[in-house]
């Protein structure tokens, strides 16, 4: 990122290198600020910090912390493709060093905002659906599992024909969950935009710039993993589990005493 700043640094104009030359000399400090606190970090105003970012060829603010963070990150140990002669220590380590690049990824492209309004959503809706497809069915379910007496009608579903059916009686009062690894499986994409004009809240844990991210009404950033297969496919399920998590802690925390009570009930009941 240093050497890209420097590339263009001349051709910036004088507003706009103030934002070079801290996000050069800071690459951390810059990673972990949001849009508001950079530009007042740098004395200039939020737009500037956005031409900044164009000018490095970004799309905004959040594609300069997804550029930070996957730099920092090739900036510690070498990560290495994972080979059948590889020493199992070093197996371990490469699992755990493509992790790393993969929470740092998720960390610099949260949208705290999207994780509240998601929340408030699924606290309000009267139906909440959750689809994944392929290996993101499993993280369907987990979800579906940690919202269960939190919200209200919560039901998991892999299998195409029932997402479709289930898709087809939704109304504005239901929130549908939609999971995919890639954001690109046709299928997924047709139910969320189904489900968006039918008035559901669509809510999307998928890779940004994709179609499902596109079709949803709100997207919690999945980014894909910088890895080589099987590796990345592996690493990609980290990303949408810790968001779930997330969101269903966020839940946790809006949801009124009654709500609660009843959930801390039914923990006691499974023996928790």
């Amino acid at each position: 990122m240093r050497a890209r700043i420097a590339e263009i640094l001349d051709r910036l104009s004088p507003a706009e290198r103030k934002v070079a030359e801290l996000v050069a000399a800071d690459p951390e400090g810059a990673m972990g600020a949001n849009l508001a606190g950079l530009a007042r970090s740098a004395g200039v105003s939020e737009p500037t910090v956005i031409r900044f970012c164009r000018s490095l060829g970004l799309k905004g603010f959040a594609d300069l912390r997804l550029a930070l963070a996957r730099g920092e990150a090739a900036a510690g140990p070498a990560r290495h493709a994972i080979t059948p002669d590889m020493p199992l220590p070093r197996v371990a380590e490469a699992v755990l060093d493509g992790a790393g690049e993969v929470l740092a990824a998720l960390r610099a492209s949260l949208d705290r905002a999207a994780i509240e309004r998601a929340a408030l959503a699924l606290l309000r809706a009267a139906r909440v659906e959750i689809w994944g497809c392929g290996a993101s069915a499993a993280l369907a379910q987990d979800l579906a599992f940690s919202l269960f007496g939190l919200c209200r009608g919560v039901a998991a579903r892999h299998d195409p024909q029932m997402q479709a059916m289930a898709a087809a009686a939704l109304d504005g009062d239901a929130v549908a969950i939609c999971l995919c690894g890639t954001g690109r499986a046709p299928a997924m994409v047709a139910l969320a935009k189904q489900a968006a004009e039918a008035g559901a809240t669509v809510i999307a844990l998928a890779p940004p710039h994709t179609p499902l991210a596109a079709a949803a009404t709100l997207l919690l950033p999945c980014p894909l993993p910088d890895a080589p297969e099987p590796q990345a496919a592996r690493l990609s399920r980290l990303a949408p589990l810790l968001l779930g998590d997330a969101l269903a802690v966020s839940v946790s925390l809006l949801s009124p005493p009654a709500v609660r009570d009843r959930l801390a009930r039914m923990q006691a009941a499974r023996g928790d």
